[in-house]
């Protein structure tokens, strides 16, 4: 790319109080920070033709100066605010991971090859090269980004998970935070297994407050019918009731032994999964999904379980 000097303003590098202009100020920073290469916006290339004038007219090699292309919302227009572009801070508040936001920004406009998408930051270092970087302008994808912020999270360990995910989960409620009744700080080992019930669905790690806040706190709502389909009150009634009665009586409070105790409970009552276990879930989650039932209500222990089960069959 070439310009003619002709075509060059005369621009001010001085103010009338002795302070440089930005022109000026930028290439002595540059310049003193070793600057090696300037990769800017393509919107600066109207000013590339006076900072390499600049440079050396003062005497000093000129970096290597690349223009890369915007990044767009879906629109095809320049990402800004008024498309929602968050800043680091914001993505840090969501609990959005560094090394995910670090892959995802490198593949707004580069690409190694047409298949890989994960890259570790030494990877990426490795690899990346300006030459891959695609002319046009790339757009930016926030469901791309929670999706492979998923992916990220579900590659923690369980103990990394937690000790990430605790911050967001015991910062004030006005936050994000769980509810302020709930005592801080929370017990990590109650935690780290309630984590693992959730760690396949999270996004970010601030979803996990609305996720498991029902394993710490009793004031809760129903969000869906503890009624399941095809059966009324009363079914409903007996099969809690029936169920409630199955766990009071366990020896041995464990996942394997729930699981063969109430499908023997539902084959007796001639009930399909989705009206037991539904209405089972409803009862000591106050959801529809959530994660695999019984594992749940290990988790939750009889302390938990029992009394939630009680609330239930006074509410039909």
């Amino acid at each position: 790319m070439t310009f003619k000097n002709a075509d060059i303003d005369d621009a001010i590098l001085l103010k009338s109080n002795g302070l440089p202009t930005y022109h000026l100020a930028h290439a002595v920073d540059d310049h003193l920070m070793e600057i090696t290469h300037m990769i800017r916006a393509e919107e600066w290339i109207s000013s590339a033709p006076l900072h390499v004038q600049i440079w050396k007219a003062l005497g000093w090699e000129m970096p290597l100066l690349y223009h890369a292309p915007d990044v767009l919302g879906k629109d095809r227009r320049k990402l800004s605010k008024r498309h929602g572009a968050p800043s680091w801070k914001e993505l840090q508040q969501q609990g959005f991971l560094p090394e995910a936001v670090v892959n995802f920004l490198a593949l707004i406009g580069w690409s190694y090859d047409d298949k890989t998408e994960f890259f570790t930051r030494e990877e990426l270092v490795q690899l990346f090269t300006l030459e891959r970087i695609s002319v046009s302008g790339a757009i930016y994808d926030a469901e791309k980004l929670a999706w492979m912020n998923g992916v990220y999270i579900r590659k923690l360990s369980l103990e990394e998970l937690t000790r990430r995910t605790l911050p967001f989960l015991e910062r004030p409620e006005s936050e994000g935070g769980l509810p302020d009744t709930i005592r801080r700080p929370l017990d990590h080992a109650y935690t780290q297994r309630v984590l693992s019930l959730e760690q396949e669905r999270l996004r970010t790690l601030g979803e996990a407050t609305h996720a498991i806040s029902y394993f710490y706190t009793e004031d809760w709502e129903y969000e869906t019918p503890l009624i399941q389909k095809g059966m009324d009150a009363e079914s409903t009634r007996q099969a809690l009731q029936r169920t409630r009665d199955l766990l009071a009586g366990l020896d041995t409070w464990e996942a394997s032994v729930i699981e063969e105790r109430l499908r023997a409970l539902m084959a007796e009552m001639g009930l399909k999964p989705g009206q037991l276990f539904g209405a089972a879930r409803v009862a000591v989650s106050g959801r529809k999904a959530t994660p695999p039932l019984f594992q749940m209500i290990e988790i939750l222990g009889p302390e938990r379980t029992l009394p939630r089960i009680d609330r239930a069959l006074a509410s039909l």
